[in-house]
Order: structure tokens, then sequence, then C-alpha cells
């Protein structure tokens, strides 16, 4: 099971921006309308007005952020659901609960992680055609590149699977995972030179990496990358 990646935060950050200028307006008009009612203009209409309306705002102000507090829960609890239907294996209840979330602004405008959680659905269910739908969808996404990658391997599909790894790769060049599978699928792809050139610029950065240094050597005798290390002697 893929682990679910966290939700973004920059509209909620907005929110509570839009909040705090509410809050601003808020106190301004309670202040203004105390000094008018109480001073300027005290029992005139116009003093009543804007007492109504001082109140009305503070109505409206602890409303909005009632309403931003509930529903952060609920994208939280939508989340936890998932992720809990998920580890079940219910994929379909795991997708109705993951598309709710679109229904928020966060995720119609931002939507990659649930694309991706809906892909590993689909993956999941053996639907690889809608899982690979669903990954291209979330762009440059470094979980659904990954996913994407594997996917086009295990169909062999290695130029395709090459070509998201290398996007993954370009994001992520300390992810040495990433690095081995895409020197697996330029390989499979019949690129050795390729792959062993990846390999080596990886472990220029990392010259200690045991998984770099194998890979390389397999490569270089005419095998294919590994992900598993053979156990040394015992002593």
């Amino acid at each position: 099971m893929k682990r679910l990646p966290t939700k973004p935060s920059w509209l909620p950050m907005s929110l509570h921006l839009a909040h705090g200028l509410v809050a601003g307006g808020v106190g301004y008009m309670l202040g203004y309308a105390a000094v008018i009612y109480m001073h300027a203009e005290p029992g005139s209409a116009r003093a009543s007005i804007a007492v109504v309306a001082a109140f009305a705002l503070a109505v409206f102000e602890v409303a909005f952020f009632v309403y931003l507090v509930l529903r952060r829960r609920r994208m939280k609890r939508l989340w936890a659901e998932a992720a809990v239907l998920i580890k079940a294996e219910k994929w379909d209840a795991a997708r109705f609960t993951l598309l709710e979330l679109l229904r928020y602004p966060e995720y119609r405008l931002a939507p990659q992680p649930v694309l991706f959680a809906l892909g590993s659905c689909a993956e999941a269910r053996g639907d690889d055609r809608e899982a690979m739908v669903l990954y291209r969808r979330c762009g440059e996404f470094p979980a659904a590149l990954r996913a994407m990658g594997l996917l086009q391997l295990e169909r062999g599909l290695n130029d395709s699977a090459a070509e998201a790894l290398r996007k993954l790769v370009a994001r992520r060049p300390e992810d040495t995972f990433s690095v081995v599978l895409l020197a697996m699928a330029l390989f499979r792809g019949g690129n050795q030179g390729a792959a062993q050139k990846v390999l080596e610029r990886a472990l220029e950065k990392r010259p200690k990496s045991e998984m770099l240094k194998v890979n390389l050597s397999r490569v270089m005798n005419g095998e294919e990358p590994m992900f598993e290390l053979e156990p040394g002697p015992k002593s």
C-alpha cells in the first residue's frame, strides 16, 4: 500500500489571512459603534444602525471561525478514513471517500494528492488503465511519477517508464531507489550506456552508497540492476 500524501496547505493559509482581515474589520466596526453610540450621537438612529451592524459582523466572524475549524477537521477525518479503508483493501469505499475531498477548493485547485491516492486504489483493483490516467493527471507530483514508472516497468513500457523516472530523478536526485529504477528502465530498454551514466552521476554525489556501487558493477558487467544487495560473508 502506498502511503497517503499530506494535503496542500497554501489555500488554508489564504483562508486564515481572510479570517484575520474579517477580524480586523469587526474590531474596527465595534470601536466605531461604541464611539458613535456612547459619545457622538447617543440614542440616534445612526448609532443604533452602527451597533446592529457591528453585532452582525461579530456573529459572522464567530461563524467564519467555526467554519474554518470544522472544514479542517472534516478534511483530516476524510484522509484518515481513506487511509483506514486502503489499509483494509476496501478500494471502492476509499475511492468514494477520496472523491469527497475534491469538493474542497484546496483539492480542486491542487488535486495531485487525491489523484495519486485514487490512482493507487485503481491500481490495487487491477485497473491499470485508470491508474495510469490518474497518475498522469498528477503532473510532476513525485509519488505519482514513481508509481507511473513502476507500473510502466511492470507492463514492459521501458521507454515511457524511463521518461517518467527521469523527471522524478530530476526532482529528487538524492533518492537512490528512483535512480536505480531509472537505470533499470534504461537497461531494459537496451540503453546500457545511459544506465551506466545515470549510476555514475549518482555515485559521484553519494560515493558511499553500496546500492549504487553494486548496481554500477552489475551494469558494467551487462547485468540488470537490482534492489536487494547480496549478503556479505559471515565472520
